[in-house]
């Protein structure tokens, strides 16, 4: 399994037209390289002898992590029901993708904003590209790299179609989501971290370059599925840094809060706002942490599979307590290359909704800061019973948030 080396900063610097020393003695690695040019981290298979040769150069190596879009390992109350099948295998009519839309006042927003000239990058396990909510004018050509480069539009799992679908459809198979109009970017991967960072590299460096053009929005649907901190990721494990130069190059990164609370994982009572269940990057000040609730806005009511929503405060959050917000999923949805009535879309579902709303936001100013998102997305929630640790600041409200934005530009203030 490949490892992340993070490099001493002199061994990143690197000379006009020379590559850096960091950067040679990767290249000399198993599948060694450079999340990105000019990077100080990198990815590499190593043996034992590797690895001492790279810590007498002052490196430091950090394994590989899997991450998950569904539990793994259910627990023994579970285990009969696996998570995605409790919601594919039942009966009776949950409601459309329309009736969220319509709870989100994504129809009233489109008035403002469709979501065109931004990039919605869906990191999950793809998208199905026979689809008609996905037509090829709206597709990015960037290709992001990682395990699946060349076949990132094939999904035979069916989650990263749903998320697209959530965040950007286009209408065809089920009604449009948030974002109608934004271009998608498929980013198939693994969901281990080294694949992720290759991703994460590849879109940073198509921005850069300018083959991404406009704002990026990264939708990012998986998490760590466990009831106790998790001794794998250390806080200072580089793969957070790779996420955390995305943001600081301008792309807004949202992530479903986890799944991790009631009878799916840990068990823990429904009607609680604790303890902490989000866990690492999801966790993090600087990315939107999605939860979810049903169609009457709550994740607190006893045998409702909206329990499941993970709680904050958030493992590594410090400033701003997760989840930030929740979105609410229920009904007929894309699943792979057809489509399914779930009672709930997990917060996988819900993270895909804030992203399009984020892509609303930047559709109608390209200018504003991740900061400004944040910002404007949280204002505009609506506050609902639950308390912060269960339902953040409240539903999104996409018209609203736009209404936010429109009465800030108007009057010229700040948006943050």
């Amino acid at each position: 399994m490949p490892s992340f080396i993070r490099f001493p900063a002199e061994l990143a610097l690197a000379l006009p037209g020379r590559r850096s020393p960091a950067e040679r003695l990767i290249t000399g690695l198993d599948q060694g390289k450079l999340i990105f040019q000019g990077a100080d981290i990198g990815t590499a298979k190593l043996s034992a002898e590797a690895v001492e040769r790279l810590r007498a150069e002052g490196a430091e190596v950090y394994a590989d992590i899997q991450f998950s879009a569904v539990d793994p390992t259910p627990t023994a109350e579970s285990s009969s029901v696996h998570f995605w099948d409790v919601a594919l295998g039942a009966a009776g009519n949950h409601g459309s993708m329309a009736d969220v839309m319509d709870h989100i006042h994504a129809p009233l927003a489109w008035t403002r904003s469709r979501g065109r000239g931004v990039t919605i990058a869906i990191v999950d396990t793809g998208i199905c590209g026979t689809l008609p909510d996905f037509p090829v004018d709206r597709r990015s050509q960037v290709d992001p790299g990682g395990r699946y480069t060349g076949q990132h539009w094939v999904d035979l799992i069916g989650h990263g179609s749903m998320c697209a679908a959530i965040a950007a459809g286009s209408g065809g198979s089920i009604s449009p989501g948030v974002a109608p109009e934004a271009t998608i970017l498929a980013a198939r991967t693994d969901l281990t971290a080294v694949d992720i960072a290759s991703i994460y590299g590849g879109l940073i460096s198509a921005r850069r370059s300018g083959a991404i053009p406009g704002p990026l929005v990264i939708s990012n649907s998986w998490a760590l599925y466990t009831c106790q901190p998790p001794d794998i990721l250390p806080r200072d494990h580089p793969f957070m840094d790779v996420i955390l130069q995305a943001i600081v190059e301008g792309i807004v990164v949202v992530f479903a809060a986890g799944n991790n609370h009631g009878h799916l994982k840990c068990g823990y009572r429904c009607d609680a706002d604790g303890p902490n269940s989000i866990w690492g990057p999801n966790s993090h000040d600087r990315v939107l942490s999605v939860g979810t609730v049903d169609r009457l806005e709550s994740n607190r009511t006893p045998g409702t599979d909206h329990c499941n929503s993970s709680r904050g405060p958030g493992e590594w959050a410090s400033r701003r307590p997760k989840p930030d917000c929740v979105a609410p999923t229920y009904g007929r949805v894309v699943w792979g290359c057809e489509t399914r009535d779930m009672p709930w879309w997990g917060t996988s579902g819900a993270c895909p909704q804030v992203a399009g709303l984020a892509a609303l936001l930047l559709s109608q100013s390209p200018e504003l800061r991740v900061d400004d998102v944040h910002s404007l997305v949280l204002d505009g929630c609506r506050a609902i019973p639950g308390g912060p640790n269960c339902v953040g600041r409240g539903i999104i409200d996409c018209e609203a948030s736009m209404r936010l934005l429109a009465n800030r530009l108007v009057n010229g203030t700040p948006v943050r």
